[in-house]
């Protein structure tokens, strides 16, 4: 992943996650990154930072081949940014000098997560807002608890903003526009049934299964070729942002890569 750390140097947002590896009977491990940001996870600069520098070894780690990303504090995975960082002096200075570089780079630090070569699981917990539902839309599978809700609040008075990181972009391939609209424009809250039925979760589970369900299905991730999900998940998020026959050429293009490297390790 690129170094595009927001805060170079400082890995003061360690303090905000804990990690851990989960070694599978085949050797294999799941890397699990919990967010522990008390009291609501609120995502900020330095936070995002840590996030990003766990999944980028994750990444490098032969011997990582999920990843699983949780939350410490109990009944909420996100909340959302962090307002005191967001509308702070010094961002708000930045703002004024037209300075948007920050947020160009977490939005790049957002397709990198997107686009980690290795399948990514949420573990999602309970409440999930505004850049907290932003971040989960990045992961491949999101496992709900039967609490959880989600909710785009921006356009309310207290905040008077739009997503900034990607979430008028993403949340419409996941539900549609007209839904979209929904909860961008009206801020409509929608629980895990409805985030079920609509496509922008994958399972709903018990509030106290959330995690041991998510480790499950990073283990069945475990049993597959890693470089096939690699592959897969390449094109299926470039069919998100291409026409079906460019989507078509990618694929057969890796598929016959793919084949040649079979036949060629099967003919040794």
């Amino acid at each position: 992943m690129k170094d595009i750390r927001m805060n170079r140097g400082d890995i003061s947002g360690y303090r905000h996650i804990e990690f851990e590896e989960i070694r599978a009977d085949n050797g294999k491990s799941i890397g699990i990154i919990y967010m522990k940001k008390p009291p609501r996870n609120s995502i900020g600069s330095w936070l995002l930072d840590a996030i990003y520098d766990k999944m980028d070894q994750y990444e490098g780690d032969d011997t990582i081949g999920a990843i699983l990303i949780g939350s410490r504090v109990r009944g909420v995975f996100s909340d959302g940014a962090d307002r005191n960082e967001l509308f702070g002096s010094w961002i708000s200075g930045l703002v004024a000098e037209k300075n948007f570089e920050r947020f160009r780079r977490a939005h790049e630090m957002f397709v990198e997560i997107e686009n980690c070569k290795k399948p990514v699981i949420a573990a999602i917990n309970g409440v999930t807002i505004g850049a907290g539902l932003e971040l989960a839309m990045l992961c491949d599978l999101r496992i709900a608890s039967e609490i959880a809700f989600f909710s785009m609040p921006e356009a309310k008075p207290e905040l008077s903003i739009i997503p900034g990181l990607g979430g008028t972009q993403r949340l419409p391939r996941f539900i549609g526009a007209a839904r979209a609209k929904e909860m961008l424009l009206l801020g409509k809250m929608i629980r895990a049934e409805t985030a079920l039925a609509w496509g922008l979760i994958n399972r709903i589970t018990p509030h106290k299964e959330v995690l041991d369900t998510a480790i499950a299905m990073a283990k069945t991730l475990l049993e597959r070729d890693a470089r096939a999900l690699k592959e897969m998940k390449k094109c299926v998020n470039y069919a998100g942002e291409n026409d079906i026959l460019k989507g078509l050429e990618y694929e057969v293009g890796l598929f016959a890569e793919m084949m040649r490297i079979k036949l060629s390790n099967k003919g040794t």
